[in-house]
C-alpha cells in the first residue's frame, strides 16, 4: 500500500472527527468508508480536500484501504502515463550497455517489466515488454497479472519494482521469481529511496509516488528468500543501484 497517500488521508479522516463526542471512533485500514459518521458538509468538504490534492477523480466506496489503493493506482496511471521519461543514455550499467551484457547469454526468451516506452524492443533478442500504464508495451498489464507458461532467461526490471510498502515489493519479486527459468537472471536497477519532488522544474515530479528504499541488504534478503545467488550489486549513476539475482 503506498504510505504516502495512507498518511494523508488518514491524518485529514482524523482532523475530520476530532471532536469529543468521536473519541471512541476506530479508523482504520479496514473500516467502511461510507460507515463513517459523515455529516453532509464534513464528507463534502474531505473529499473536495483529496479530489484537489492529487487532482484525481476519486471513486468513495468500501473501506479507506480500497479508497487508497484506487487513488494510488489512478496516481500512478497519471504519472507513468504523462509526467515520466526514461533517461537510459545516462545510464552506466544499466543503460544501452546492458543490451549487449544481456545477448551475449543467446537468450531464448526475455521479459522487460515496466518497460516503460518499450525502448529495448528490437535490441535486446527475444523481448517481449510488459507495463500497465504505457501503450508502447507488447501487454499493458501488471506483473502480478502476468501470468503465462513462459519462463525466461532474463528478466530486466528498471526501476519498476521499487514502489510502496515490502508487501508490495515482495509479492513481485515473487511473481518474477516464478517466470524465471533455470539458470535465468533478473537484471535491476533500483532507486536506494530518493523521493520524487514537489518543486516544479524537477526531472519526475511525482510527490505521491512511494520510493521503497531497496539497499544491499534488502537485495541479500530477497535473493536469499527466492533462493536466488546475487551475484552482482554495484552502484549506477544518478543514485541508483545495479544488481543480479541468479536463479541456480
Amino acid at each position: 500500500m503506498n504510505t504516502k497517500i495512507l498518511n494523508f488521508f488518514m491524518e485529514n479522516l482524523k482532523d475530520t472527527f476530532n471532536l469529543p463526542k468521536y473519541a471512541d471512533l476506530r479508523i482504520d485500514e479496514s473500516v467502511d468508508y461510507l460507515c463513517l459518521p459523515w455529516t453532509p458538509a464534513k464528507r463534502d468538504k474531505f473529499e473536495r480536500l483529496v479530489k484537489s490534492t492529487f487532482n484525481l477523480d476519486v471513486t468513495f466506496k468500501g473501506t479507506i484501504a480500497n479508497i487508497i489503493n484506487d487513488i494510488d493506482t489512478r496516481y500512478l496511471h497519471w504519472f507513468f502515463g504523462t509526467v515520466w521519461k526514461p533517461r537510459t543514455e545516462e545510464f552506466g550499467f544499466t543503460g544501452w550497455g546492458i543490451v549487449n551484457e544481456i545477448n551475449e547469454h543467446n537468450p531464448k526468451n526475455v521479459l522487460d517489466v515496466g518497460c516503460g516506452y518499450n525502448q529495448f524492443k528490437g535490441k535486446v533478442n527475444n523481448l517481449t515488454g510488459i507495463d500497465p500504464f504505457n501503450t508502447a508495451a507488447d501487454y499493458m498489464v501488471d506483473i502480478l497479472e502476468y501470468d503465462v507458461d513462459d519462463r525466461y532467461d532474463a528478466i530486466m526490471v528498471f526501476g519498476s519494482i521499487n514502489f510502496n510498502a515490502y508487501e508490495d515489493v515482495d509479492r513481485r519479486i515473487a511473481q518474477v521469481v516464478k517466470l524465471l527459468a533455470e539458470g535465468g537472471r533478473i537484471y535491476f536497477r533500483a532507486n536506494p529511496g530518493i523521493q520524487h519532488s514537489k518543486a516544479s522544474g524537477a526531472p519526475f515530479d511525482g510527490p505521491w509516488v512511494d520510493v521503497f528504499p531497496w539497499s544491499f541488504d534488502y537485495a541479500k534478503h530477497f535473493a536469499d528468500k527466492y533462493e536466488l545467488e546475487l551475484e552482482t550489486f554495484k552502484k549506477d549513476s544518478n543514485s541508483r543501484l545495479f544488481f543480479i539475482m541468479k536463479n541456480l
